[in-house]
């Protein structure tokens, strides 16, 4: 239970801010988006679950940010085709109110890191069945 809110925090923290940036920027619409969604899903890769400095490698939270890159993409995709014109009552003053919910990338980007970070950190949740787990077994 743990692990998934840590995951929905972390993911949720990261898929924000970098849509805020994104928002503030005015990316995340349209090729863009895969851009941005890209990047939420490789950070939230690298953030979430074991820390870097526990990792056995370097290779593992870059693989993880790779997958996690591809993951976000494919969401994305997914959200316009299933989602492309569902429209949530957002804040009039932010100026989104005919906007679909998947072209707002604060919204949509905090969805996201959500889903890959709760996914790294129920993957990396396990017991430690590294050597120093067999050390101690022996």
């Amino acid at each position: 239970m743990f692990r998934i809110i840590t995951g929905l925090l972390k993911g949720g923290i990261v898929g924000a801010g970098i849509g805020y940036g994104a928002f503030t920027l005015g990316l995340g619409r349209g090729g863009s988006g895969y851009i941005v969604y890209a990047l939420v899903g490789f950070v939230a890769g690298i953030v979430c679950g074991k820390p870097i400095w526990r990792q056995e490698t370097i290779w593992t939270p870059v693989v993880k940010g790779i997958a996690g890159a591809g993951v976000s993409c494919l969401l994305y995709f997914g959200a316009q085709k299933l989602l492309g014109t569902f429209v949530a009552p957002l804040p009039a003053s932010l100026g989104l109110n005919d906007v679909p919910v998947v072209q707002v990338p604060f919204v949509f980007g905090a969805f996201v890191g959500i889903v890959y970070g709760v996914l790294v950190e129920l993957d990396d949740g396990g017991g430690s069945s590294g050597p120093s787990a067999q050390k101690s077994a022996a």
